[in-house]
């Protein structure tokens, strides 16, 4: 049989070490895998034909149901790859279930090839733990094993590969353990070995003194990198991008979160002591419309072109198999900002004049005067000791409402009662009204000395309102008119950006300096992201024109979106770097860059502002008074023609008599 895939258990190793080799690889073998807890073992070796090799695998064959650790065996005897050989992506799945090791005889003729298809499809990484075990260790087995690592493109900075080799020097037989990795075989950069551990025949393997993988490869020794960031200028060159993302404040074609991110990147370069050589890129994502070839930042870490993107990105699941992202911290918040003024500031529903007393109360009030009315004119009438004098026989339904509209101004009554009904009556209206009234007014003085005024509070109300909308000059948002696929981008669009506009207005596409002064002149609102206007807002603002700021929710949404750091996908540099910035947030670095670079809105500290009332909120009060006016018109008008017809009937009168 040239070659053979079998699954075995961790026991089996006992039948398959060769008794004439130089040290005992059956026991060293043992502790290996013990010490990396191996719940799955892969053993690359090339066994002889034979009796021997038969009775071997019977032996594992009876042992394989006595231990937990599985063990699988490839011989590559007759080289790789050869017939009825596994392929390397049957035996390194994607997502492997348990801890997997594999061991590797680099003496057999295959060896070289499993290496090369291994690393073609990065499997030298901290999920598998790679031995390379010669059948026979002698003097000159580790130069092999350097001279065919040497040729090895895919060991990186996480690989877990562990080569041996004899300790010099030593009467005992000690074999020293070394820790192989890369800082960057893709930018032909050498192959490092820390001493790992050492082993003696019968005792367990004992790791070197404070040893810790991160402290062994946290120094890159001044290795450049390969970074790509996102700049909207044009004629922006590599060694001008750390310029630009260096300079405080806001800068032309930079967003505030690119800067955030640089300056964690700042943390890494500055810890693990790299250079970065930068490639701006003029937006975060798009493709060609025939071929689909990924554009801007996207694009570059996809294609693995880049070792780190200086900036944040929103992680969506479409994006997730394409991107490792090893930090979430900035929150990505958009909205609306604008200045209240009274033309804006009123709702379109209620009324300020009826708004004191809810519906309820004004109902009670009406059916409280409608009660003293009839208490007025038919109390008295129904009482059996009436006086003479209280009784008119000519007085009207008018007469005791006048009576009860005066009691409502506080004006009292020009004939009061002496009857005790009515004399009640009207001293419980005016007490009534003296507390309703008291209460009326002091609610609407209060209203209009603390109560701040409503603007708009959605993105329709921003749409349907007279303010003129702007967006600062960034790739997002000329992304978001363009294919108008976010809720309300095609209204927003339709009617506010499409529209021309003079030159002396603030135009579509702005900075936040140039849009600054027409917010505080009012009517205009600026779509940006709100950690970017919020210190030119509070340098230019005074303390009550701050308060009458107002924001809305933006286009993007209020929704939590947190930005992630993010890697090329499987990168070596993940793990390392996602421990680093750990570390920086446990410290409190990453809290003080936070707060240095997201400005919170100002506080409100001025004082209390009196806004005109609109006429809306007082239409009702006009309303009424314009329907008593016309009321009291009809009433003359038709007193008067009543005066009229008894006029002429007594004229007709007085000429009959003369006759």
């Amino acid at each position: 049989m040239a070659s053979l895939a079998l699954t075995f258990t961790f026991a089996t190793l006992l039948a398959m070490i060769d008794l004439s080799v130089a040290f005992d690889r059956q026991d060293f073998l043992v502790h290996f895998l013990n010490l990396k807890n191996c719940h799955h073992a892969v053993l690359l070796d090339c066994l002889p034909d034979g009796e021997r090799a038969l009775h071997d695998r019977v032996t594992m064959f009876r042992h394989a149901t006595e231990r937990g650790t599985s063990l699988q065996f490839v011989n590559l005897r007759s080289g790789y790859p050869g017939p009825r050989q596994p392929n390397v992506t049957t035996l390194f799945t994607p997502r492997q279930p348990t801890r997997l090791c594999c061991v590797l005889d680099y003496e057999c003729p295959g060896a070289s090839a499993v290496l090369e298809e291994v690393s073609r499809y990065r499997f030298m990484n901290n999920t598998y733990s790679w031995l390379l075990l010669p059948r026979q260790l002698t003097r000159s087995s580790a130069l092999t094993a350097e001279r065919m690592l040497w040729n090895v493109s895919g060991i990186q900075l996480n690989s877990d590969l562990i080569t041996i080799e004899w300790q010099t020097g030593e009467t005992r037989k000690t074999i020293n353990l070394f820790d192989i990795h890369s800082k960057g075989r893709h930018l032909c950069k050498d192959i490092y070995r820390s001493l790992y551990g050492w082993w003696r025949p019968g005792e367990p393997i004992q790791l070197a003194a404070n040893y810790n993988s991160y402290r062994v490869r946290q120094d890159f020794n001044f290795l450049q990198l390969r970074g790509v960031t996102v700049i909207d200028r044009r004629n922006v060159t590599h060694d001008r991008v750390e310029q630009l993302l260096s300079e405080p404040g806001l800068t032309e074609g930079i967003v505030a979160f690119v800067k955030y991110h640089y300056a964690l990147l700042v943390v890494l370069r500055d810890f693990h002591n790299f250079t970065i050589k930068f490639r701006p890129t003029r937006g975060w994502a798009g493709r060609l419309r025939r071929s689909g070839y990924r554009l801007g930042l996207l694009g570059v870490v996809q294609r693995h072109e880049t070792d780190v993107a200086a900036t944040g990105i929103i992680m969506r699941l479409s994006r997730q198999p394409e991107l490792d992202s090893i930090h979430y911290s900035w929150a990505f918040e958009t909205g609306f900002v604008y200045k209240i003024t009274p033309d804006i500031g009123s709702k379109s529903e209620g009324n300020g004049f009826v708004a004191p007393f809810s519906r309820s109360v004004w109902l009670t009030f009406v059916l409280s005067l409608g009660l003293a009315m009839a208490v007025l004119k038919y109390l008295p009438r129904l009482s059996v000791h009436r006086l003479e004098s209280d009784t008119n026989p000519s007085s009207s339904p008018g007469t005791y409402l006048l009576d009860v509209v005066a009691c409502v101004a506080q004006q009292g009554v020009a004939q009061v009662s002496r009857f005790v009904p009515s004399r009640v009556a009207i001293l419980v209206l005016l007490v009534a009204n003296l507390v309703l009234y008291n209460y009326y007014t002091s609610t609407v003085v209060s209203g209009l000395l603390s109560a701040q005024m409503v603007g708009p509070e959605s993105i329709p109300e921003v749409i349907d309102s007279s303010l003129k909308v702007s967006l600062t000059d960034t790739g997002y948002h000329h992304i978001m008119l363009r294919e108008q696929t976010l809720p309300y981008s095609t209204d927003l669009y339709e009617r506010k950006a499409r529209p021309a506009r003079s030159p002396s207005e603030l135009p579509l596409f702005t900075d936040v300096d140039h849009a600054v002064p027409f917010l505080r002149r009012g009517g205009h609102a600026l779509h940006c992201e709100l950690t970017e206007v919020y210190p030119a807002l509070a340098k230019q603002f005074t303390a009550n024109e701050i308060c009458e700021l107002r924001t809305v929710e933006g286009l993007f949404g209020y929704d939590i979106r947190v930005m992630a750091f993010v890697l090329p996908k499987h990168s070596m540099y993940s793990e390392l770097f996602k421990t680093t910035l750990m570390r920086a947030q446990e410290t409190g670095i990453v809290k003080r860059i936070y707060r240095i670079h997201k400005t919170t809105k100002p506080i409100c500290q001025g004082s209390a502002t009196v806004y005109s009332v609109a006429l809306s909120e007082v239409s009702l009060a006009f309303i009424i008074l314009g329907a008593g006016l016309a009321l009291s018109g009809l009433i003359y008008l038709a007193e008067k023609k009543r005066e009229s017809i008894r006029a002429a009937a007594a004229a007709a009168e007085d000429g009959d008599e003369l006759v």
